[in-house]
């Protein structure tokens, strides 16, 4: 079940599709599902996952595929798994990203310019 996840604070959507093997559509069906599932979005929409969310997706993919629950199956078993944890919400998760996004995306250009050279 564990994935090689990239070393990155953000992923869009369509990272994400790859590195779980799931369409972008499933990725936000199941934002409308799952209420721990909610990535963050930049000024422009763009969905932004954090290593967790991607963590999280792979729990629920493993729940709906291979342990074959439904989709209320895999909701109270998360429930269950995370009754200790503590749920993000969007506002406390985009208050401290903005700058970490400025250093993202400086990096990604900096590593396409090294790519273009």
């Amino acid at each position: 079940m564990e994935a090689k996840l990239p070393d990155k604070q953000y992923m869009k959507i369509g990272e994400v599709s790859r590195l779980t093997s799931l369409n972008s559509s499933v990725l936000r069906f199941w934002e409308t599902e799952f209420d721990r599932l909610c990535p963050i979005k930049s000024r422009t929409g763009q969905r932004l996952y954090t290593r967790k969310d991607v963590e999280l997706i792979l729990q629920i993919r493993h729940l709906l595929y291979q342990e074959k629950l439904t989709i209320a199956g895999a909701k109270s078993r998360l429930a269950i798994v995370s009754d200790s944890s503590t749920k993000l919400t969007i506002e406390e998760k985009s208050d401290c990203s903005a700058h970490d996004l400025v250093d993202e995306v400086r990096q990604d250009l900096r590593a396409l310019r090294r790519m273009l050279d």
